[in-house]
């Protein structure tokens, strides 16, 4: 996000010819920080990953490769472990502002925002003609809700780098969000003529100004070309990967097969997860977010943590088969411990992200579509509550259509594909919830928004809490939420979210029939 062009590889071999060289030259340190900065450069952090930590095995008191980790765990959403490399660079080298700049977006992330002023200022003082220092303080004053301030601040990025595009879009969004839509579509037009064309965020957030001012037609045909230039970079639906993931978890999850799985012993210690299931867009953010509100519970965000343990579960349980399949390793003799390894492995990711304090009994984990995991989910945690939120699966759609998002396999990008995506996990959690017990509540989206008070009294009771006003007034939390919706869960309630695809129906048309299970499944109408 605040990488600047002294952090980016220097393209002097390419990235086979390095790989090559190591091959021969495993402890070439100059090599190893030359292709983990090319691969992050390129955008593909989690291949630069495994060369950025073994730049610091190699170098452990070299300042290059503790700002190459920082940066992809950074890009990864890691803030917590980039804050600490970060400061590890600053203490191993005289201080430059990227560094400086790159820990303050780090403490951005982790909502803490007057340590990030303090650490912008720093940068800026360093070197006041970076952009990216700017643009990224610009963010901080948003997360503190100070738009006044980061409009100005963006505007002077703006002023010093007029081809920086994300700062143009930028400063769109705190225009239309000021109210002056106008103005805001003026900038992303000026910005697309002076770059010779638009960008996927521009366009979706064009997209997003015109459907404010009820301009309709023109802001679907907006969200389409952002989308298609997003699967022109590549960004298309993992169709082949999702549907078997999802037949061979159906195939692993059923009754017989789990009555022989053992079950940990005790419960683990400390904050325990409450697990926020539910399609990007469908308003896991806003339950999040007036959750956090009660004493008993911090946010934890969209966490790693359940991913981590999915993808290390087959070398966790010393198995040969892949995930679901692995859990079967469960059945044998030495390894009836299996779960609370996989339970305490969840819980220590989990730890390093989550601000707990005091008081704290519960954490959310709202990683969208984490409902796909049920199964292992219920195994980990038998009595963890899952809170699955449900919105009209049309309005779902058209929200992911108007988002920059990767998760569901990248399908989000074409409304057809987002549809499959979303009856697929709608009929996994179905068959979940028929083969295993789960502690589960549905909450629809419309019922929170219409008639909030019962419906929250409703969440804290499930979860075993006393009701607490706070957590009506949610807009006036002061953490900042890290996702698309962090400007929709800083105001008050309003009903506008409810029945939008009825303005889109044409549009929708193609998601329609695939979705028509689901939508009268839930009792919606088309």
């Amino acid at each position: 996000m605040t990488t600047t062009p002294d952090d980016r590889p220097s393209g002097a071999l390419d990235a086979a010819a390095l790989e090559r060289r190591l091959r021969a030259a495993p402890d070439d340190l100059a090599a190893t920080q030359e292709l983990a900065g090319l691969l992050f450069g390129t955008g593909r952090a989690a291949e630069a990953e495994p060369h950025a930590r073994n730049a610091v095995r190699l170098a452990p008191e070299d300042a290059r490769s503790h700002t190459l980790m920082a940066l992809v765990l950074a890009d990864t959403h890691r803030p917590q472990a980039a804050e600490f490399h970060h400061r590890r660079a600053l203490a191993l080298a005289p201080p430059d502002a990227a560094t400086v700049a790159n820990l303050a977006w780090s403490l951005t992330r982790q909502s803490k925002v007057e340590q990030a002023r303090r650490t912008y200022r720093r940068a800026a003082a360093l070197h006041p003609s970076i952009a990216l220092t700017w643009h990224g303080w610009a963010q901080t004053e948003d997360a503190a809700r100070d738009l006044p301030a980061a409009r100005r601040l963006v505007d002077r990025a703006r002023r010093l780098d007029p081809g920086h595009r994300g700062a143009d879009t930028f400063a769109a969004a705190l225009l239309a969000r000021q109210g002056d839509g106008e103005r805001a579509l003026a900038v992303l037009d000026a910005s697309v003529a002076r770059h010779g064309g638009p960008d996927p965020d521009a366009l979706l957030e064009t997209g997003r100004i015109l459907d404010r001012l009820g301009r309709h037609d023109e802001a679907f045909t907006a969200f389409a070309a952002g989308k298609a230039l997003l699967r022109q970079a590549g960004r298309r639906y993992g169709e082949e990967e999702a549907v078997d993931l999802i037949a061979r978890l159906a195939t692993f999850f059923v009754a017989p097969r789990l009555r022989l799985m053992p079950r940990p012993d005790k419960p683990a210690a400390g904050p325990q997860p409450v697990f926020i299931a539910g399609a990007p867009r469908s308003g896991t953010t806003l339950v999040e977010q007036i959750l956090s509100c009660h004493p008993a519970i911090a946010a934890g965000d969209e966490l790693p943590a359940l991913g981590a343990v999915v993808r290390a579960l087959p070398q966790t349980l010393g198995s040969p088969l892949g995930y679901p399949e692995a859990l079967s390793e469960l059945w044998m003799g030495d390894q009836r411990d299996g779960l609370e390894r996989l339970r305490d492995a969840y819980l220590r990711h989990a730890r390093k992200l989550v601000p707990a304090k005091p008081g704290h009994t519960l954490f959310t984990d709202k990683m969208p579509f984490n409902e796909t995991h049920l199964g292992l989910i219920a195994l980990m945690f038998p009595s963890a509550p899952v809170v699955h939120v449900l919105r009209h699966p049309l309005d779902v759609v058209l929200s992911m259509m108007g988002t920059n998002l990767t998760h569901g396999f990248h399908c989000a990008n074409d409304v057809e594909t987002a549809a499959r995506h979303v009856l697929r996990v709608f009929d996994l959690v179905e068959h979940y919830r028929r083969e295993m017990p789960l502690r589960y509540l549905p909450l629809r989206y419309e019922d929170l928004v219409r008639e909030p008070e019962p419906a929250v009294r409703r969440l804290l009771g499930f979860l075993g809490l006393g009701f607490d006003r706070r957590c009506l007034r949610f807009e006036e939390n002061r953490r900042h939420a890290r996702t698309p919706s962090h400007a929709q869960v800083a105001e008050k309630l309003y009903s506008r979210s409810i029945d939008r695809y009825r303005a889109y129906r044409t549009h929708l048309k193609p998601a329609i029939p695939i979705l028509e299970p689901v939508i009268l499944g839930l009792g919606y109408s088309l």
